[in-house]
């Protein structure tokens, strides 16, 4: 079989002057602007060769003449947008024609009143993002959001945190709206991954965004509706057994089910939209850890297991006022309970280990209760819908309440009866109030402003009690008030001159934070930053394109972070907060190539001063604890080449790799911590589409060893492998997939610096089978309207968005 790696579609017209039957359209981008010189392109559906193509005139307007009767596919194209490819559709010798009208945020297709389905690539490089379309992967089915967003190229979960490249800088945001206070670690990892439409991997956010953090990814959930009404209901089974001999505790089963349902409803102005999922299981994760503490040395074991039961609702509605204005509300409300037992058997030996001094354990029974609530209204306003003159307005309330309690005993094994209890009681409320304004004014064609502001409020209360044997231990107790308040303004400038698209754009955000630890004042900050954003698009051709950008960010301390009390993870190891820390300072360049709108190679390079080291390591006695210190400089460099890949006419996707290096240079403890390293990471997504509606998937991902502050990780990877089949005429669908199947994807850490050498091996449940199955019930011929749009019924009748 021939490999074919696909750069380029070259456009060639054979003329068969069979009939005078012609296709016409016009082509339109998201401001309803005609596109010039955009590509239309007839294609056979047979072997999906080239019969015709036409490029779009200075109106928009394309036109394909002469075409014989057959079975055909229509693809448009255009720099910076996802290609569109219709299903097949026949031409027949009585049909004088078929007329395709392509908006590239609605995009459809009308011939002789039928409806013809739009396909979304798996992977689209828009201007300023990666999209990454996983709404029908078969890997993807009944996962949790975690384990999909693995799919993303350059993402990696390390230690139960989604990294990119191993950097942990990485903002996971959901529907546009970050959550700073919150573990997102924790949520993803509940998160049915049904709910999840698209995710948005922004490299470099310009001033439209929030200064704080690095990269985005950011989680786009299903919210489009259908004319009438449609149930989608699904069911997804997953399980493993795993061989725990290592730590005594043979073979165990672990599994988890996940029911949920999907209703969406659109009748003339009013949208309705729902969703409710349930998730329950059980699952582990191990730790074989061995420290070296002068001259002795301290193997641990940790085995945890865990039971849980998550339950997420999502509610919505769009009223469209007019033809140009938009209101809407939405609802989102989860909540997991959890318990877990863990046992760590702690042997402690002579430098030399050949001599046992003693065994101790530590046993640990937690109760874990999370919820969230979130709130939003917005207003949409399309003032000029031919120029894209708009203005929006969001107003956003948070909640989110955690509730923890650990019980820890400690004992050795000579007297087991003889034990040190001590208890923490965790209760942490959140409060987020959230509101936004944006207005886009197109000056002409060529010159746009945008321009906003926003205010946020948030205040976090951390209440800790710590009990030994029941007593209120008041020096080992804390409770910590945050309160943050950051006000922001915002102007985006961006111009086209021919070829070349300049954007340049300032944010400026006030700061005001104050922190108080039992009553007494911690922290007192505010400040003024500016932050700027430039970029440029110069396109080379038709096909190919170079971006360069620039822009300053900044990474605010999170609140644990500033939290200046100790919580205990076991007998010997604690981790500490800093309310002294001062907020980073990034400097971000980057030059990128793009081939068809497809992401090709690039080259980023980052400063980062002040850099906020998590695991700083220090010692205390015989225990080991890390804290959040303002330590060093931080210099990273990327450079990514990614390819499409194509196997015959029936299997495609994308491959690519990434060279990172990563430096740190720092002063800590008294001694210099210099330490870089070069490290290599390549993903992978195929996909073969065969008969019988069968789909297949193969991806995956391998990075080499690379260092994460003052941590390095050996080699990990994993591969995911699926199988998806559609019947009931595309209603329902059935999916299968075994994920980590090489059980891969665990973490060997290890730290040396000074006094201070240690090794940790992670494995948590990663490799598993997974079985969906869905079905949806009600008006499935309709086609879907994207969100906060308010085309007309006409129009939503003949075009769909998958």
């Amino acid at each position: 079989m021939k490999f074919k790696f696909t750069f380029f579609l070259i456009l060639m017209s054979f003329v068969h002057i069979y009939s005078q039957m012609t296709i016409k359209g016009i082509v339109k981008d998201e401001n309803k602007l005609p596109i010039s010189f955009a590509t239309a392109a007839l294609i056979s559906a047979a072997d999906s060769t080239l019969v015709k193509g036409s490029l779009t005139d200075d109106t928009g307007s394309y036109i394909i003449e002469n075409i014989a009767p057959g079975v055909y596919k229509v693809m448009a194209s255009y720099l910076g947008y996802d290609n569109v490819f219709s299903d097949a559709f026949e031409l027949k010798s009585e049909n004088r024609g078929a007329t395709i009208d392509i908006n590239f945020l609605q995009k459809g297709v009308v011939l002789d009143a039928a409806v013809i389905t739009a396909k979304r690539p798996f992977l689209e490089q828009k201007s300023d993002r990666l999209v990454v379309n996983v709404a029908n992967s078969a890997v993807a089915a009944g996962g949790t959001a975690m384990e999909i967003l693995q799919k993303v190229p350059g993402v990696v979960v390390t230690q139960e945190k989604v990294t990119l490249g191993g950097s942990q800088n990485l903002q996971v945001w959901v529907d546009g709206k970050p959550s700073p206070y919150t573990d997102m670690n924790a949520l993803l990892r509940d998160m049915p991954g049904d709910q999840i439409d698209k995710i948005e991997l922004i490299t470099q956010p310009g001033a439209a965004f929030d200064a704080a953090g690095g990269p985005i990814l950011n989680v786009v959930l299903k919210r489009n509706a259908d004319l009438g009404w449609k149930v989608t209901t699904s069911l997804t089974l997953s399980g493993y057994r795993m061989d725990q001999s290592a730590f005594d505790r043979g073979w165990r089963d672990y599994g988890r089910v996940n029911p949920s349902a999907n209703l969406t409803y659109r009748s003339g102005k009013i949208n309705l939209f729902g969703n409710l999922s349930y998730n329950t299981g059980n699952g582990f994760s191990t730790a074989d850890l061995k420290r070296n503490i002068f001259s002795e040395v301290y193997r641990g074991k940790n085995f945890d297991e865990y039971n849980y039961d998550f339950i997420n609702v999502r509610a919505g509605a769009d009223y469209y006022l007019s033809e140009k204005s938009t209101i809407g509300t939405s609802f989102r409300t989860w909540q997991r309970n959890s318990l877990g037992d863990a046992l760590n058997r702690t042997s402690v030996l002579d430098d030399t280990e050949s001599v046992l001094f003693t065994i101790f354990n530590t046993e640990t029974h937690d109760i874990r209760d999370r919820s969230g609530n979130f709130y939003n209204i917005y207003y949409k306003n399309d003032i000029n819908k031919k120029t894209g003159r708009m203005f929006n307005v969001d107003l956003d309330y948070n909640t989110f309440d955690t509730e923890m309690i650990n019980n820890l005993a400690i004992f050795n094994d000579e007297t087991p009866q003889k034990r040190s209890l001590s208890r923490q009681v965790v209760e942490q409320p959140v409060n987020i109030i959230v509101g936004k304004a944006d207005y886009l004014h197109p000056i002409d064609s060529t010159f746009t402003i945008e321009t906003g502001l926003k205010s946020s409020n948030a205040t976090v209360d951390n209440d800790l009690k710590f009990y030994r044997s029941d007593v209120l231990s008041p020096q080992e107790s804390n409770d910590f008030l945050y309160k943050e308040n950051i006000h922001a303004a915002y102007v985006n400038l961006t111009k086209k001159v021919s070829k070349l698209e300049l954007k340049a754009g300032l944010r400026a955000e006030q700061t005001i934070v104050k922190g108080t630890s039992m009553g007494i004042d911690t922290l007192d900050r505010n400040y003024i930053q500016l932050f700027p954003s430039a970029s440029a698009l110069y396109r080379l051709n038709q096909n190919m394109a170079i971006q360069t950008s620039y822009a300053r960010r900044v990474n605010r301390p999170g609140f644990q972070q500033q939290n200046p009390f100790s919580n205990f993870i076991d007998s010997l190891t604690y981790t500490r907060g800093n309310p002294n820390l001062r907020p980073e300072d990034n400097h971000t360049g980057q030059v990128n190539l793009t081939f068809d709108g497809q992401p090709f190679f690039g080259v980023s390079y980052s400063v980062t001063n002040d850099v906020i080291i998590e695991n700083a390591p220090k010692l205390e006695g015989t225990k080991t604890f890390t804290n959040v210190e303002n330590l060093a400089q931080n210099k990273r460099v990327e450079i990514q080449l990614n390819f499409p890949i194509k196997i015959g006419k029936v299997i495609d996707g994308f491959g690519g790799n990434q060279a990172i290096y990563n430096a740190y240079n720092a002063e800590y403890l008294g001694n210099p911590y210099n330490a870089s390293r070069w490290h290599w990471l390549a993903y992978w997504q195929i996909n073969a589409t065969l008969p019988y509606e069968i789909k297949l998937e193969f991806g995956g991902f391998y990075m080499t060893r690379f260092l994460e502050e003052f941590v390095t990780i050996d080699p990990l990877g994993g591969a995911n492998l699926g199988i998806s089949r559609s019947f009931a005429d595309k209603k329902g669908r059935i999916a299968l997939s075994w994920n980590d199947i090489f059980y891969s994807q665990n973490a060997n850490v290890s730290i040396d610096f000074q006094d201070i050498q240690l090794r940790l091996l992670q494995r948590e449940f990663s490799q598993n089978l997974r079985l969906t199955c869905s079905y949806t019930f009600g008006n499935t011929k309709v086609k879907n309207l994207q969100s906060r749009d308010s085309a007309s019924e006409a129009e939503a009748s003949r075009v769909k968005v998958d």
